[in-house]
């Protein structure tokens, strides 16, 4: 340019100028780095920030309107919107590359830019990165997550800009009065030898400390600190004068050197080293310690010198400082970026189809199930990207920097009397920024990225947690004659079968012919009742009255009866009995029992929370970070491919949907605030016990209708712990007492007592209960005992069943607790008395402690017993079992039955089948209300 401005004598600058005015249009700035090195070569610093920023301003603004637009996931491609966003990609792809490249140079030394210029460069390219690989390149933007910025950030600080609850950021790092100190590790631990810590040290503060480690043991350290001690050591060279020779005068005198030699203090001994040793009892320093961390050890020590350690005060040559060594603060993740350039669509069914583009946006339609899983696992993995994007640019933009400088290039043609300390600012109230001024800039930084997340939060919130109109639908229906057609075939486990339940409700009717027998199993004065039913009497009673074509269809249906756990086998095999029942029984001769949906487990310890079991209609294990991310794997994988995969494992996608999930408010949460439901002058709101069920049993809906094993399950815990004798009967001062407790529904007339209990009970150990003090002072019990039943499947947030028949037999959850304690004695055990507890008031992580009066029989009330009853609701993961009969056989092993479990274990005390038989029901009453006193 300067011989083609010579050759024909024109003005070098207006050539620039010029050239820079056709390369810059306000419209299309997609020659920007060129506009840039032209105004390197005008001298014009200023110019170029104003460039760069107007560029990435205009840069992180599409990020805004790319969340108002369609794209694959949202509205597969189907309509002529899907272009919406096809401007901001391309605009995006031109400009990111070019304003890294002003980055390149800034740091090059080739133009100055401002703190606030570089932040917004930043953020604009990495939210350009996001725009244009959206959707369609997933490593990208994993290596996006990965890859952070070569630039200051505060985390703690960037919370503030997202999170509606502003945050007091105080600091942390603070033990026992140490500030800079944190509890992760030590910050001034440097790797040297003893000359390099003293060369470090010798030229700073009193007070600067270094930690080096033991090349060869890794339980000896050194502690290396600047004393206050100040170098008399003569400097060894001469001093000379200007000619070269000898100075004399600057020599010290006899005198001098006399007196300094008693005194001298050597330049390396202003640095002392001590050693520390870490022992099985803690870190220990001479005669200090021992401490269980190194910093309480510090702090000792530190108290003990003439002068304190300065904590918050490294040495600068001890620290490695790697920010800002890099070319670019997103050198890095062009680089990795560099490695893969393959890009991997969301892969949606029937989207190879020709896409029809109307003039109408159809949105709103009727998906294919398995698109609309795919698209709410593709739409919540863009929000969890987008999500911890956030959360690192946030970071980004409220940190402070103070290494670098804060102003711009001064303009040209300015006054150059100007002084030195001149920032280009025309205020100055300008020159102080306090903190609120930081964030309030930084937010508006980060302000078009914040909509776009709000934005695919608004999304995302329909598909998730829909109202309840699409949660309490019907699920698909199939009978159970058509599922024993279809029995050595796999059946979907979101399809409700039928049948079951209606076959049991016309069983017990009277005259059907099935005799039901009790056995009692357990001590003869301890015993438990198991309702029981013979194989042969149900396929004759279901052959008889057309339930069944043969022998064969009525085994097969009983065989799915048990795959779906409505009814349990139990053969003489099963129980540890004496060898004479066995002979009247062989175990070819199979019976059953009827189990609950709602079944309760009584637990013997905490460990039994979270164990494995068949509970109820079905199987439960231990839920485990593997099994979310298997039974994620399939669907993203489908959705996505590979990258998606792997995007979703670098953001926990799992957990992390399990989280949402689990925190999700219920429709009705949702819009409380407005008035009161009443009918006839009555409140309609549900207890808080009958909401805690409802809000789980919803929780559970959203788990199911996005294909996840995870299901709620409720635990309950009684806790004994007082006994109060209002009469003191036979004027014992102690007595040893048990009780007997149970779950059961409201109305249900089972017994509760040591002769005859149901097999979901719990019997406490009986414990010496003394009196404190006075006559009728409370004494001291301290039992404990846990409950915990399933959260069944197919049926509404309201815990009501879609199959009528099984509504009219299992009604709802157990809502009353029934206790019975007894008195310990050598003959016979003596009732205290009894009480059914009403559980309405208990709610989802609270507790009720009251003192509950025991009446007993005749006698009235006599005794009172103070307890304390908790609820609580553990997550585990449900086994989608198919209908394979080794598979099952494997889940069995892997899911022990805790009904079949119990009466295994109890038969080994004794057990014996009642020759009467249970007589069947007159009319057609649910099985709660007359077979309660055997089954519940």
């Amino acid at each position: 340019v300067s011989e083609l401005s010579e050759q024909f004598q024109i003005d070098e600058n207006v050539i620039i100028q010029q050239a820079w005015e056709l390369l810059s249009p306000s419209l299309k700035p997609r020659r920007i780095i060129f506009a840039v090195l032209l105004q390197c070569l005008l001298g014009r610093g200023d110019v170029i920030e104003d460039l760069v920023r107007d560029a990435a301003s205009r840069q992180t603004n599409n990020a805004e309107f790319l969340g108002l637009a369609n794209d694959t996931i949202v509205d597969e491609d189907d309509t002529k919107y899907y272009l919406s966003s096809q401007f901001g990609r391309r605009e995006s792809a031109n400009i990111i590359w070019q304003l890294e490249l002003c980055l390149w140079l800034h740091r090059g030394g080739a133009f100055e830019m401002s703190v606030k210029a570089v932040k917004e460069t930043v953020l604009a390219i990495r939210i350009g990165i996001a725009t244009s690989s959206w959707g369609r390149c997933h490593q990208s933007l994993d290596t996006l997550l990965k890859a952070e910025p070569d630039y200051p950030m505060d985390f703690d600080a960037g919370k503030n800009l997202w999170r509606s609850m502003k945050i007091i950021v105080v600091n942390d790092n603070v033990i026992d009065g140490i500030d800079g100190v944190s509890s992760g590790g030590w910050e001034f631990l440097v790797d040297c030898r003893r000359d390099e810590a003293t060369e470090m040290l010798r030229d700073g503060k009193p007070g600067q400390f270094l930690i080096r480690p033991h090349t060869q043991d890794p339980g000896v350290f050194t502690l290396s600190f600047r004393t206050n001690l100040v170098p008399t050591e003569p400097t060894p060279a001469a001093n000379y004068d200007e000619a070269g020779a000898i100075d004399k005068s600057k020599q010290p005198s006899e005198s001098e050197s006399s007196q300094t030699a008693r005194k001298i203090v050597k330049r390396d001994d202003v640095v002392q080293h001590a050693i520390v040793r870490l022992t099985d009892s803690g870190f220990r320093c001479g005669s200090f310690g021992p401490f269980v961390t190194l910093v309480k050890l510090l702090h000792a020590v530190s108290e003990s010198l003439p002068f304190a350690l300065r904590f918050n005060d490294p040495p600068i040559k001890g620290v490695i400082k790697e920010r800002g060594t890099l070319p670019s603060p997103n050198s890095f993740l062009f680089r990795k970026m560099a490695l893969h350039s393959r890009s991997d669509f969301f892969q949606l069914q029937g989207s190879s189809k020709k896409i029809n583009v109307t003039d109408i946006d159809d949105c709103i339609r009727d998906r294919d199930p398995s698109v609309s899983l795919e698209r709410c696992f593709g739409l919540f993995a863009q929000l969890i990207f987008l999500t911890e994007l956030r959360k690192q640019l946030c970071a980004l933009a409220a940190a402070v920097d103070e290494d670098e400088s804060a102003t711009a290039m001064p303009k040209a043609g300015i006054d150059e009397t100007l002084s030195d300390d001149f920032d280009g600012s025309i205020s100055e109230g300008s020159l102080e920024i306090d903190e609120e001024e930081v964030i309030g800039v930084a937010c508006r930084m980060v302000r078009p990225l914040l909509n776009w997340v709000r934005s695919k939060e608004i999304d995302i919130i329909d598909e998730i947690a829909p109202l309840m109109c699409d949660v309490d639908r019907t699920p698909s229906v199939v009978s159970l004659s058509s599922a024993v057609e279809e029995l050595d075939e796999t059946i979907e486990h979101t399809s409700f079968i039928t049948g079951g339940d209606s076959l049991i409700r016309r069983m017990i009717q009277a005259g059907s012919g099935v005799e039901f027998r009790t056995l009692r199993v357990g001590e003869a004065g301890n015993s438990v009742i198991v309702v029981l039913f013979g194989r042969s009497d149900a396929v004759k009673w279901m052959i008889s009255n057309g339930a069944a074509r043969d022998q064969a269809d009525a085994e097969k249906k009983l065989k799915m009866m048990e795959l779906m756990r409505i009814i349990e086998p139990i053969t003489s095999a099963d129980l540890s009995i004496p060898k004479s029942y066995a002979a009247t029984h062989p175990a070819t001769e199979s019976r059953y029992r009827f189990v609950d949906p709602w079944e309760v487990e009584a637990l013997e310890s905490k460990a039994g929370e979270t164990a494995n079991a068949a509970l109820g209609r079905a199987r439960y294990q231990t839920m485990s970070v593997g099994q979310i991310a298997g039974s994620c794997e399939k669907i993203v994988r489908s959705t996505g491919g590979l990258h998606l995969l792997g995007l979703w494992s670098t953001l926990k996608g799992g957990i992390t949907l399990t989280k949402a999930l689990c925190s999700a408010h219920p429709p009705w949460e949702r819009d409380a605030g407005g008035d009161l439901l009443m009918k006839g002058g009555f409140l309609l709101e549900s207890s808080p016990y009958e909401n805690s069920i409802r809000q789980h049993l919803y929780g559970n809906s959203l788990f199911r209708r996005l294909n996840l094993p995870q299901r709620f399950l409720a635990l309950l815990q009684v806790e004994l712990l007082d006994l109060k004798n209002v009469t003191s009967p036979s004027g014992s001062s102690s007595l040893t007492a048990y009780a007997l407790l149970r779950l059961k529904r409201q109305g249900s007339s089972a017994p509760l007592n040591h002769k005859a209990r149901s097999l979901d009970s719990a019997c406490t150990q009986p414990r010496k209960i003394s009196k404190s003090s006075g006559l009728n002072a409370p004494a001291s019990w301290g039992s404990l005992v846990r409950f915990r039943f399933p959260l069944p499947e197919f049926v509404n947030c309201e815990g009501k069943s879609f199959d009528a028949d099984r509504e009219s037999l299992f009604r709802g959850a157990p809502t009353c607790l029934q206790l019975t304690a007894y008195e310990k004695k050598f003959m016979s055990d003596a009732e205290l008395g009894g009480a059914d507890i009403n559980l309405e008031s208990l709610g989802s992580g609270g507790q009720i402690e009251e003192w509950v009066p025991l009446r007993a029989g005749k006698d009235g009330i006599t005794w009172f017993a103070r307890i304390r009853i908790s609820l609580r609701f553990e997550l585990m993961c449900m086994e989608l079992s198919t209908n394979d009969g080794e598979e099952v056989k494997f889940k069995n092993d892997r899911c022990p039955s805790v009904g079949l479990k119990k009466i295994q274990y109890l038969s080994r005390l004794g057990a014996h089948e009642d020759v009467k038989g249970v007589k069947n029901s007159i009319s057609t009453p649910d099985l709660a209300g007359y077979f309660g006193q055997y089954l519940y």
